[in-house]
């Protein structure tokens, strides 16, 4: 069987900005932005580097966070962990680096019947959930619970006034993930129609798929939960969510 190969763009890191102190925003620009379509949360591209550390090519998926057909401006934020060769490529990242990438890939939706969005993320997942968050309409109800290592890694976050935002923070040495999902599993969710979107760490994010199915009775249609990454595995992929 043959497989159709995707089409990739080139663009240029225009510029690279600190918006937590382990969070890093690179804004790509280019021809390859200015034909490029991403109008709907949380898709993702693939991006493609070269590891600062060896030279070997990688390849990881991001959340699109903005994108500007208008300026050929696209945005990706990036969890400066240290660990991994994207992470390191981007802890290097300057003005004038070429970088290509695939995509878009993956949608969301909001449900035109739901009283209620419950939304949870850990950094890695952050991007998209803020997506999420700045799509539903201004009268929605709901939480939106992040997890992050402390008080000074929150940002601003834009969102209708009806979703509480919850900021979890994570003791330390405690490990990522925890802390989300205990907030998570805690959250007092009201008897109405509700609709629940998770993503962070596979062992977290396990245990918060089960609770949306078993213990919020949620269906396949209602939820959605999905490993972006595990603890001591590189380039994890997630085989009980689809994209």
């Amino acid at each position: 069987m043959f497989r159709t190969r995707r089409t990739r763009r080139t663009a240029t890191v225009e510029a690279v900005s600190l918006i937590a102190p382990r969070m890093a925003r690179i804004t790509l620009s280019g021809p390859g932005v200015s034909d490029f379509h991403c109008d709907e949360p949380t898709q993702w591209v693939k991006l493609f580097v070269t590891d600062p550390l060896d030279g070997r090519p990688a390849g990881r998926a991001y959340t699109v966070r903005h994108h500007s057909p208008a300026t050929s401006r696209l945005d990706i934020d990036v969890v400066l962990h240290g660990n991994g060769p994207a992470a390191r490529w981007a802890e290097a990242a300057h003005p004038g680096q070429e970088v290509s990438f695939g995509g878009p890939k993956g949608s969301f939706r909001p449900l035109p019947d739901t009283d209620y969005y419950l939304l949870a993320g850990d950094e890695s997942a952050q991007p998209a959930v803020l997506t999420i968050a700045e799509s539903l309409p201004p009268g929605q109800r709901g939480a939106l619970y992040l997890e992050v290592e402390g008080p000074e890694a929150e940002i601003e976050v834009s969102r209708p006034a009806g979703l509480d935002l919850v900021w979890v923070h994570r003791a330390a040495g405690r490990p990522k993930g925890e802390a989300l999902r205990d907030a998570v599993l805690e959250a007092a969710v009201p008897h109405a129609r509700v609709a629940a979107w998770a993503a962070g760490e596979s062992g977290a994010v396990r245990a918060i798929r089960r609770h949306f199915t078993e213990a919020l009775g949620l269906d396949r249609h209602h939820a959605y939960a999905k490993g972006y990454w595990r603890q001591d595995e590189a380039d994890h992929r997630d085989p009980l969510a689809s994209d």
